[in-house]
C-alpha cells in the first residue's frame, strides 16, 4: 500500500471515533474514506447543506455516499435519533438567515465554516458522546492563510490530509488508487463565492447563478463559475438595478462555448439577468 495512505490510516486510528465533515469533493470523500478503513463503526460523515450548496454538489455527495457503501439519512445531533443504518448524516442550516452571512464581508468563509464545524461537532457529541475527535479535508496545498483554516484552527478540527503533507494531486492519485470515482472531477467552491464581496446574498441571486451554471453544464461546459456582475455598481441603490452575469470556462471550452452563445444569453435573460458576458478562468 502506498506510504501515503498507510500514514492517513495511522492518523485516523490515533484520533479514535470521528465525524468528517463531508461534501461529495474528493477531498472529503478521501478523507471519509480513509477514516472509515481505518476505524469501521467509529467513523461517520456529516453533509452539512445550505442555501450556498447548489444542488448537483448535493446530488455529487449522495453519489460518493452510495459508492463507499455508508448510507445517508438526517439528524444525528444531541438528542435526535439517526435513521436505520445511517453513517453519513445530513445536517441543514440557513446560511441566509444569518445577517452576517448574507452580508458577505470579507470574513463570511470564516463565519460559514464556524457554523459548518459547529454542525459536525453536534454530530459527533451525539453519535459518540462529547469530546470526541471531529475532521475535515482541507489538503496541504491549500493556503494557510484561508479563512475557513483559521475556524478549523479556531475550533480544534484535525485535518488529516495536510497534516500528512498530502497536496492535491496527491489526493487525485490515491483517490484513484482507492477507485473513487470522483478523483479527477475539478474543484468547486460554493455559490456565495460567485457574488463580488461587501454584495448582498440573496435567494434569488444565488438560485439565478445556480440555474445559468446547470444549463451550461447541460450544454456540455464543464469546470465554469456564472460571475455575479452587481446590478448599479457604485451607486447608492444598488438593489433596484438588476444584476448582470459573465460566465467564465477554461480557454479549451471557448470554440463549444462560443457555438453556444445566443443559447447561453437568452439562457441568462429568461432567468433573470440584465446581460451577459463570456469570460476566461485562468
Amino acid at each position: 500500500m502506498d506510504l501515503r495512505l498507510l500514514r492517513l490510516l495511522d492518523a485516523f486510528r490515533a484520533m479514535g471515533p470521528v465525524a468528517v465533515a463531508f461534501s461529495g469533493g474528493v477531498d472529503s470523500t478521501l478523507a471519509l474514506w480513509a477514516a472509515v478503513t481505518a476505524l469501521g463503526q467509529d467513523a461517520v460523515g456529516v453533509n452539512v447543506r445550505s442555501e450556498f450548496v447548489c444542488g448537483a454538489e448535493r446530488l455529487r455527495a449522495e453519489a460518493m455516499a452510495a459508492h463507499l457503501g455508508l448510507g445517508m439519512g438526517l439528524n444525528g445531533g444531541l438528542g435526535r435519533e439517526a435513521e436505520p443504518g445511517t453513517r453519513i448524516f445530513v445536517r441543514h442550516i440557513s446560511t441566509l438567515a444569518d445577517a452576517d452571512l448574507r452580508a458577505n464581508s470579507a470574513q463570511r468563509c470564516y463565519l460559514c465554516k464556524l457554523r459548518v464545524l459547529v454542525e459536525v461537532r453536534k454530530v459527533a457529541d451525539g453519535h459518540f458522546g462529547p469530546g470526541r475527535a471531529i475532521a475535515e479535508g482541507t489538503n496541504a496545498d491549500d493556503d494557510p492563510a484561508r479563512p475557513g483554516r483559521r475556524a478549523v484552527a479556531e475550533c480544534g478540527v484535525h485535518s488529516p490530509l495536510a497534516a500528512c503533507g498530502i497536496d492535491k494531486a496527491g489526493v487525485r492519485q490515491l483517490a484513484r488508487l482507492v477507485g473513487l470515482p470522483n478523483a479527477d472531477d475539478p474543484s468547486n467552491s460554493c455559490l456565495a463565492t460567485r457574488v463580488p464581496t461587501g454584495h448582498e446574498l440573496t435567494h434569488a441571486r444565488l438560485t439565478a447563478i445556480e440555474g445559468l451554471e446547470r444549463a451550461a453544464r447541460e450544454m456540455g461546459l464543464a469546470d465554469l463559475r456564472a460571475r455575479l456582475i452587481p446590478g448599479g455598481s457604485g451607486l447608492p441603490c444598488e438593489s433596484h438595478a438588476p444584476d448582470g452575469v459573465r460566465l467564465e470556462i477554461r480557454p479549451a471550452q471557448r470554440l463549444l462555448a462560443e457555438s453556444c452563445l445566443e443559447s447561453l444569453r437568452q439562457r441568462a435573460l429568461f432567468i433573470g439577468f440584465a446581460h451577459f458576458c463570456l469570460g476566461e478562468r485562468s
